[in-house]
C-alpha cells in the first residue's frame, strides 16, 4: 500500500507542477489548437497535454517501481511509449489515418506477441472456450485498436477523457492490487495520479487539451489493462476479489467510449457515410447543443460511467450470461431515458424560438401601425 501511495502521489505532484511550465512553453512556441470546423472550443488553446502526463507517469514509475516490476512491465512501457510518440507526432504534424493505424498495429503486436497479453479463449462467451492462436492474435489486436480509438474519440469536451481515464485506471489499479498483481497495480495507479493532475488544468474552462499525444497512449494503455483483466480474472475464478463475469465487467467499465463509438459508427453507416467520417454526433456534442456547458455535459456522462461501474460491482458474483445482458439492458434503458430528455429539450427550444418569432412579429406590427398613424 505504501508503494501505491508513493507512486500515485509522486505522479500527481510531478504532473501538477510541470503542467504550468508546458502550458507557458506551448503558448510561446505557438503550439496551439485553433477553433473552428468540428472543434467546439472558442479560443486558441495548447493541445499536447499528454506530454506532461506521460512525463509525470514515467518518472514516478522509474522512481518507485522495484527492479523486478520494471523487468516485468518494460515491454508494456515500450509499446505505450511508441503510441505516445505516434500521438505526439500527429499533434505536431498530422499523420494520415493509415499511418496511425500501422503504428497502432506495430505497438499492439509487441503487446500480444512479446508480452503475451492476449485473449487465449473467448472465456465461455457464446459457449466458446479455446481458440486457435491466429484467432487469438486477431481478436486481441482488434480489441486494442478499438479501445484505443474509442477513447481517442471521446476527447471532445473539457474534462471528459481525463475523468473516464481516472475512473478506469482507479478500478483496474485497485483490482490488480487486491489480486497481487503489483506491477500492473503500480503503473496503473501512477497513470491515475497523472490524470488527476491533468484534470486540474483541463476542467472547464480548459487551459490545455489532452490531444492525440495523450488520448492515444492512454487509450492504448487502457486496452492492455482490459485484456489483462479479462484473462487474469477468468483464470482465477473463485477468488475473493474476482468477478464471475469477466467480459461483461470489462465492457461495463469502458461503456462510455465503447457505446458512444458503436452508436456513432452505426449511424454513419446507416446514412451511407464512412464510419471514420468525422462529425458532431457524439453524445457530448448532443448535450452541448441542448444547452449544457462543458462541465455539465461531462458531469452527466461521468455519472453514467459511475452507474455502470456500480452495476459491475453489484453483479460481481454473476457470470457473463447475466452481466452482459444486464449491461446491454441498462444501456438501452439509459439511452431511452436520455432520448426522451433530448426530445423534450428540443421541443422546449423550438417552442422558445416560436415564442420569440411571434414576439418579434407582434413588435413589427406595432411599429408599422405607429408609423401609419403618424
Amino acid at each position: 500500500m505504501e508503494q501505491i501511495l508513493l507512486i500515485s502521489g509522486t505522479s500527481f505532484l510531478l504532473t501538477f507542477l510541470v503542467f504550468p511550465v508546458f502550458i507557458k512553453f506551448f503558448k510561446r512556441r505557438n503550439f496551439l489548437d485553433d477553433p473552428g470546423g468540428r472543434k467546439i472550443h472558442t479560443a486558441r488553446t495548447p493541445a499536447m497535454g499528454g506530454l506532461p502526463i506521460f512525463i509525470g507517469f514515467c518518472i514516478a514509475v522509474l522512481i518507485w517501481a522495484p527492479f523486478n516490476v520494471l523487468r516485468d512491465v518494460k515491454y508494456v512501457l515500450s509499446a505505450v511509449s511508441i503510441m505516445f510518440v505516434i500521438g505526439f507526432r500527429d499533434d505536431l504534424i498530422n499523420l494520415r489515418a493509415y499511418q496511425k493505424l500501422l503504428g497502432q498495429i506495430a505497438a499492439a503486436m509487441i503487446i500480444v506477441s512479446v508480452c503475451d497479453i492476449r485473449f487465449t479463449s473467448l472465456y465461455g462467451f457464446m459457449g466458446i472456450e479455446e481458440i486457435p492462436i491466429a484467432v487469438s492474435y486477431l481478436i486481441s489486436l482488434f480489441t486494442i485498436i478499438v479501445i484505443t480509438n474509442a477513447y481517442n474519440l471521446i476527447d471532445g469536451i473539457d474534462g471528459l477523457s481525463g475523468s473516464v481515464g481516472v475512473i478506469t485506471t482507479l478500478f483496474f489499479g485497485i483490482y490488480f492490487f487486491l489480486n497481487g498483481q503489483t506491477g500492473f497495480a503500480l503503473i496503473t495507479l501512477s497513470l491515475c495520479g497523472a490524470l488527476l493532475a491533468f484534470l486540474n488544468y483541463n476542467w472547464a474552462p480548459s487551459k490545455i487539451f489532452m490531444g492525440d499525444t495523450g488520448s492515444l497512449f492512454i487509450g492504448f494503455f487502457l486496452s492492455i489493462l482490459t485484456i489483462k483483466f479479462i484473462h487474469y480474472n477468468h483464470t482465477h475464478l473463485g477468488g475473493e476479489y474476482i468477478f464471475d463475469g469477466s467480459i461483461g465487467t470489462a465492457v461495463a467499465i469502458l461503456i462510455l467510449p465503447l457505446a458512444d463509438t458503436f452508436r456513432v459508427f452505426v449511424k454513419r453507416v446507416m446514412r451511407g457515410k464512412s464510419p471514420m467520417h468525422p462529425d458532431r454526433t457524439h453524445v457530448h456534442h448532443i448535450l452541448l447543443r441542448l444547452g449544457c456547458n462543458h462541465a455539465q455535459a461531462t458531469g452527466i456522462l461521468v455519472t453514467v460511467n459511475v452507474i455502470f461501474v456500480m452495476l459491475a460491482l453489484v453483479l460481481k458474483d454473476f457470470g457473463d450470461i447475466v452481466v452482459i445482458p444486464a449491461v446491454l439492458v441498462t444501456v438501452v434503458a439509459l439511452g431511452a431515458i436520455l432520448d426522451l430528455i433530448f426530445r423534450a429539450a428540443i421541443e422546449k427550444r423550438k417552442e422558445e424560438l416560436r415564442e420569440r418569432n411571434r414576439a418579434s412579429r407582434d413588435e413589427g406590427k406595432v411599429v408599422s401601425i405607429s408609423k401609419n398613424a403618424g
